[in-house]
């Protein structure tokens, strides 16, 4: 942790105190898996594409739905 150094307003003094952090959020696995299944969902609803029978998903539409902004988009 690193320290914070403040001066006393009312009389010049300074004084030092360790940092406060702030505490990890801690998820369930109840939560994760609501947030896999919100995710999985989009998936699904996302354009599929049918090559020999089976449907498939582009990569970046998947990566579009995670919140990856830097993917470019060919459409």
């Amino acid at each position: 942790m690193a320290k914070i150094y403040e001066r006393n307003p009312d009389n010049g003094e300074i004084r030092s105190r360790e940092e406060r952090r702030p505490l990890k959020k801690i998820t369930t696995n109840a939560q994760k898996a609501i947030s896999r299944s919100e995710i999985l969902d989009e998936i699904w609803a996302a354009n599929k594409h049918t090559i020999d029978g089976k449907w498939y998903v582009s990569l970046s539409d998947v990566c579009a739905i995670l919140g990856e902004d830097y993917v470019s988009r060919e459409k």
